[in-house]
């Protein structure tokens, strides 16, 4: 087991001091053990090897830490314990330290202290650790001799004790060094990446009992095992990388969850002028506290993230002259304010979050006495978030300028923050939040620094204008304006909260679609394409009426209403969309007026979006700024959604026979399977292998046997139906997933394969080159439900009938096919 944390070469002198004393003993001790095994037989030898060989095989496993480190787990556990067994204490000491040392020049170790601790290190815990062992088992005396112990609960407790305290020490010894270097806490950092690697060390030591019962020739016989040991690692290797990228895309939605959050409390955090970047702040201030307060509960800590920066989204119900009020309010107009957190908590009621962030939200303005508002909760009764959150949210606006006051102190606003101990806010978390303010405030310049100001001075403008065009009718206009606000926001929320959960093109375009027809009417809506050659528009996705003909659409860039968009990279309001329909009288009749924003992101295009209305001039200012600001969002969609499925069809195809390749397979046949279970029909597996295709390759070369190998993909497709699947598995082998074929209708399939097949003539310099194929087959779910065990059985069926063919070829009368210049072909 070896860390991969990073760490500083500067230390302090208690970090040297360990360093130095770990790396002085294990020399030694090494050294001590070396003298002692050259006094013995060599035999040991080959178990070093194998022990170095072991260490190739390693699988490195990312931990629970926040640093992105990993554990580099490898076979070696195995071969440690069994020197131990076989060999006693000192070859144990050799095999060890010989082990981790060519692992270190291996994984290129940085740092030469990094080597000698990690090797020294291991050699003091193997010594400790025999020494325990021989001592409860034998009273000293070592090795263990062959053959199956006499006491075997005395075997199994001696080495249990010498199993626990090497994976203690070693790994203790290691996370120390660690937490010395990085001033982390030691037991979270062992707990987080070294508890659960005990596994792979029990193991180990099972491994090496087993291997105490083998003969006297043990050492080969190890040799023979090894085979089975290297194919429960590449399992498991493989499986682990299927984790690695599941948790990757994980981590990636996550990502894309609080990017949304983000956007939306820009656009919040903007409807107030002069708070901009106030929920960055809170958030960094709330989450800096529950850390400090130890909330350790994911859940709590999602729910507060998100909560901060959404504490204030029921503002968007408070008329603008309220929140930028230069003078105090007054009652009327603060209980208008006081309905903000209800307002927030219904809005995003209607979203369902995984984490507590509606009860924050909503209760974040409660007081600890029970004079707060909206449900006057008190004490513990208020939500733990919601007490953080409101420590947060008071002191950051005490520290920011507002309409009626400039900015004030950190002394005067911590003063304010500590009076309302016990009143307002939870006196235990007010006591934290003082005590570490320098460190908060510096976790909240950093976010500070991180926001996009020229944007948000862009939205701050524009929130500023609008409010000065409708001064006079403030009062008639100002709750439909809250309204249309409202809607808007929810809108425009769901769509960034729903456009990234689906990476399929026509999804992401539907949605989009969707969530637009929510805001903005259209009687059809298209979302054009470019193509490659960057010359031509192409409809990829149609909603409404006539979607069926507007589908068919396809443009050149400067052609029509939507052409004429993207080449000048400029959207157009109302134009008549007759020009984007020149080859339909009923599409020019259906439609008056269109919306057309291209599809861009920083500058380069992607498509547009059109929408059509039944009406004349159906479409106001408002609507174009609503459809570009959905085009922004929808062109990275789009455009992701393109690159993804592009990827992802390389990723799964067979680059030389086009035909899907065993990466597809497994996820098609599990997909497959929980259909055919659901609709109770059967599949049918294939298992195609080539006969005589080594003898094409060494006769005319790999170009010759490739488009062999390209033909007879060719051959496969048109035998199988259009609802089958064959894949390209490795190699000359080839499977095929018969969808609702029973074991009869894949014979018949098989049999028209080979004769397709045998029948086949490759020409090559006037030469016909034939090649055979043997094929098995297995039927789910008669012979079994699970997909490898299934195509396991298929290709054991595949050999028995590769043994019938070359049988029966055997008793026939050769055959030579003559080419076209009169040559046997060979």
């Amino acid at each position: 087991m070896v860390s991969k944390q990073e760490v500083s070469p500067s230390f302090s002198l208690t970090t040297k001091a360990y360093i130095y004393s770990v790396n002085v003993v294990g020399c030694g001790v090494l050294a001590f053990s070396l003298y002692q095994v050259s006094r013995s037989s060599w035999e040991w030898i080959f178990l070093a090897a194998l022990a170095s060989m072991g260490g190739f095989f390693s699988v490195k496993v990312p931990t629970r830490g926040e640093r992105g480190d990993s554990v580099t787990l490898t076979l070696s556990d195995v071969f440690i314990y069994v020197a131990i067994l076989w060999y006693g204490p000192h070859t144990a000491v050799v095999i060890s330290a010989l082990d981790t040392l060519l692992g270190n020049l291996r994984n290129r170790q940085r740092g030469l202290y990094k080597i000698l601790f990690n090797f020294s290190n291991l050699a003091i815990t193997t010594l400790i650790a025999s020494k325990i062992f021989y001592h409860f088992y034998s009273e000293g005396r070592f090795p263990v001799n062959p053959g199956p112990p006499q006491d075997v609960m005395k075997l199994f407790i001696a080495l249990g004790v010498s199993s626990i305290t090497l994976f203690l020490l070693n790994s203790g010894s290691v996370a120390l060094a660690i937490c010395l270097v990085t001033k982390t806490k030691l037991l979270e950092l062992w707990r987080n990446n070294f508890l659960w690697t005990s596994l792979t060390n029990f193991a180990g030591a099972a491994a090496a009992i087993v291997l105490l019962y083998l003969p006297k020739e043990r050492i080969y016989f190890v040799a023979v095992t090894v085979p089975i040991v290297l194919m429960i690692y590449f399992t498991y290797k493989v499986y682990l990388e299927n984790i690695t990228q599941a948790k990757k895309h994980v981590q990636e939605l996550n990502e894309l969850y609080h990017s949304t959050i983000s956007s939306l409390a820009m656009a919040i955090d903007a409807k107030d002028q002069t708070t901009h970047g106030h929920v960055r702040r809170v958030q960094s201030f709330a989450l800096g506290l529950a850390e400090l307060a130890g909330v350790k509960d994911e859940n709590e800590l999602e729910g507060l993230r998100a909560a901060s920066l959404l504490h204030d989204v029921g503002k968007l119900a408070i008329p603008e002259y309220i929140l930028n009020k230069p003078t105090a309010l007054t009652p009327a107009e603060f209980q208008k304010m006081q309905v903000h957190p209800n307002v927030g908590a219904d809005i995003l009621s209607s979203v369902n979050f995984p984490f507590p962030v509606v009860p924050t939200v909503k209760h974040h303005h409660e007081k600890w006495d029970g004079t707060g508002y909206p449900d006057a909760l008190e004490g513990e009764n208020i939500p733990l978030g919601a007490r953080i959150l409101a420590i947060a949210d008071c002191y950051d606006a005490l520290r920011s300028d507002r309409p009626y006051r400039a900015e004030l102190s950190r002394e005067i606003a911590l003063d304010y923050i500590q009076k309302e101990a016990a009143k307002s806010y939870d006196p235990e978390l007010v006591h934290l939040f003082a005590g570490n303010i320098e460190m908060l405030e510096e976790r909240a310049r950093k976010a500070d620094a991180s926001l996009p100001e020229k944007v948000m001075k862009s939205i701050g403008a524009s929130v500023a204008a609008e409010v000065s065009s409708r001064k006079k009718h403030i009062e008639a206009t100002v709750f439909h304006d809250i309204a249309a606000s409202h809607k808007e926001i929810q809108a425009m929320y769901e769509l960034s909260q729903n456009v990234g959960k689906s990476l399929n093109v026509s999804e992401t375009m539907a949605i989009v679609a969707s969530r637009i027809k929510n805001i903005i009417p259209y009687s059809a809506c298209g979302i054009f394409l470019i193509d490659s050659g960057g010359d031509k528009l192409s409809c990829f996705y149609t909603a409404g009426a006539h979607a069926e003909q507007i589908e068919k659409l396809h443009l050149a860039v400067g052609e029509g209403v939507s052409g004429w968009v993207v080449a000048n990279n400029q959207p157009i309001l109302n134009a008549s969309p007759a020009a984007d329909f020149a080859e339909s009288r009923q599409l020019q009749n259906s439609f008056k007026s269109c919306l057309s924003v291209p599809l861009s992101i920083e500058g380069s295009l992607v498509g547009v979006i059109s929408l059509y209305s039944e009406f004349p001039k159906n479409y106001s200012q408002d609507h174009l700024r609503l459809l570009e600001t959905i085009s922004r969002q929808a062109a990275i969609a789009i455009n992701n959604s393109l690159i993804f499925e592009e990827t992802q069809e390389d990723a799964f195809t067979d680059v030389l026979t086009g035909l899907p390749n065993s990466r597809y397979l497994y996820i098609f046949l599990d997909q497959e399977f929980r259909r055919a279970e659901r609709l109770n029909y059967p599949v049918s597996i294939l298992v195609m292998d080539l006969e005589k295709f080594k003898a094409v390759n060494d006769n005319y070369g790999h170009q010759v046997g490739d488009r062999m190998l390209v033909e007879i993909s060719h051959i496969l497709r048109n035998q199988m139906r259009k609802s089958d699947t064959c894949v390209r598995y490795a190699g000359d082998e080839f499977v095929a997933v018969l969808s609702g074929a029973n074991r009869r209708q894949a014979e018949d399939n098989t049999s028209r394969i080979q004769n397709a097949v045998d029948n086949h003539d490759l020409i090559v310099d006037n030469f016909r080159i034939r090649v055979g194929i043997s094929v098995g087959c297995a039927t789910f779910p008669d012979d079994g439900r699970d997909a490898q065990m299934l195509i396991a059985l298929a290709d054991q069926n595949m050999y028995a009938d590769k043994l019938r063919r070359t049988n029966r070829k055997l008793k026939s009368k050769p055959r030579k096919v003559i080419s076209f210049d009169g040559r046997p072909s060979g």
